[in-house]
């Protein structure tokens, strides 16, 4: 009876949290360097943190591993360090975490500072796929266009290759794929760590062979913006839909209830048979988010999760009845959402979810509920995030540098039952083109009736 208590009480503190959420900001001195002793502080400070907050560290990280680093780090502490020199120590311990959940987060305080003085970042996306070659992201318009997929040698004469080398050992995430996805969503943001800010970019592309130098400043980049917005909805074909949700994030939660009622009644109006619905950008956010789609394509109660690992912290301890602070309970839990009965539009054909390698948190979550409750069919890559993700991700500044460390308060279960780490899989297999995410959707058109 305790656990159905606790299950109970616990019930509105689940939520999942997107790759990248931005806590308060903190103002780091410029020019500011941290002694030894602070150095080493910040390490033991970012790893009790991660230690007494998470419900199980085992259940992703190699504790062996963990406890070398940490020693080899430790070594490596003898003189003073800046804020990006103290980031690029500890962030080695982030990949033997294998969780985007858990780990040290860049330095995005000092990052708004300089954006918010004027401060200029690389201006165009940078794809990096499995073999961790740097090529230019897809653009839309302008002379950058012609050039998308060319290989980047070189951005202000420091290697891109040395630079994908210096920074994939440093990224968190459950795999190296995941790792470099993450890499390329902010590597504008990482450059500027390692090399800082420039006035413009000198980049050497290389594409069939021949090499193309270009100049980039604050001006140039116009018209190449590819962001169409978080949410877009267009018909592909007679009958079939497409729905594309970038984000989960809660603070466009509001936005996201005002666009789905428009979409819908579109979606109705078009006679969609057959809706496909893009989660392959999406780093995941809230339930509360989710909650709001997941409503346009059932009617039916629901839970994502059958289960739940969670540890007790001064934060929850009261929603607990008769625990203590660092007990982790392991319990059956359900979330029931009943979606509302008088939903205009709410959809009633065949769904099918894409997912890919960069699709994680609560896309992940959303992804394998619609699967568990026969809601939709899933198609695509596999997600590099496993299907039972850990959640309710809570952030510790560092004592001195100010850098954020990040680690979840639960492990959940999916809603089927399936335990571990597996990642979840597409019941359609496309051949993933980051190059040309259109190929993937013909691809899928001629796959499903």
């Amino acid at each position: 009876m305790k656990n159905l208590r606790i299950a109970m009480t616990l019930a509105c503190f689940i939520q999942l949290s997107a790759l990248a959420a931005d806590p308060p900001g903190y103002q780091d001195p410029a020019g500011a360097s941290y002694s030894i002793d602070e150095v080493r502080e910040d390490l033991n400070a970012f790893l009790n943190f991660v230690r007494t907050t998470h419900p199980d560290l085992a259940y992703s990280t190699d504790l062996e591993a963990l406890a070398s680093m940490e020693a080899i780090i430790d070594r490596k502490i003898t003189r003073p360090l800046s804020q990006s020199e103290v980031w690029a120590l500890l962030a080695k311990l982030n990949p033997v975490f294998a969780d985007a959940h858990v780990g040290l987060r860049r330095p995005v305080d000092a990052l708004a500072q300089y954006e918010a003085g004027g401060g200029f970042l690389l201006p165009i996306p940078v794809a990096l796929a499995r073999d961790a070659t740097p090529r230019l992201g897809l653009v839309a318009g302008g002379p950058l266009a012609a050039l998308a997929g060319a290989k980047i040698l070189s951005v202000n004469g420091h290697s891109m290759a040395q630079l994908v080398a210096t920074l994939l050992p440093r990224m968190r995430g459950e795999t190296e794929a995941l790792r470099l996805k993450v890499m390329g969503l902010y590597f504008a943001e990482y450059y500027w760590i390692l090399q800082g800010g420039a006035n413009e970019y000198d980049l050497v592309l290389e594409e069939d062979g021949k090499r193309y130098q270009i100049t980039l400043n604050e001006t140039c980049c116009e018209g190449e913006n590819t962001d169409s917005g978080d949410f877009t909805y267009k018909t592909l074909a007679a009958g079939k839909g497409y729905l594309r949700v970038d984000t989960f994030d809660i603070k466009k939660k509001d936005a996201f209830a005002a666009f789905l009622p428009g979409a819908f009644s579109e979606i109705s109006k078009d006679g969609i048979e057959t809706l496909i619905i893009d989660l392959r950008e999406n780093t995941g956010g809230a339930a509360d988010t989710s909650d709001l789609l997941m409503a346009y394509l059932t009617d039916k109660t629901y839970s994502s999760i059958s289960a739940v690992k969670a540890r007790v912290t001064a934060q929850n301890i009261t929603r607990i009845p008769n625990a203590t602070i660092g007990e982790v309970v392991d319990l059956p839990f359900r979330v029931d959402v009943t979606p509302p009965e008088d939903l205009e539009d709410r959809f009633i054909g065949q769904v099918t979810i894409l997912i890919g390698p960069l699709t994680y948190s609560q896309a992940i979550v959303f992804a394998a509920t619609a699967r568990d409750h026969r809601v939709a069919t899933l198609a695509g890559t596999s997600t590099e995030g496993a299907a039972n993700q850990s959640g309710q991700v809570q952030f510790h500044r560092l004592p001195n540098s100010g850098i954020e460390a990040l680690a979840p308060l639960y492990i959940f279960t999916r809603a089927s039952g399936e335990k571990g780490r597996a990642p979840l899989r597409p019941d359609i297999v496309l051949k993933e083109n980051p190059l040309s995410p259109e190929a993937a959707i013909e691809d899928l058109l001629r796959q499903i009736p």
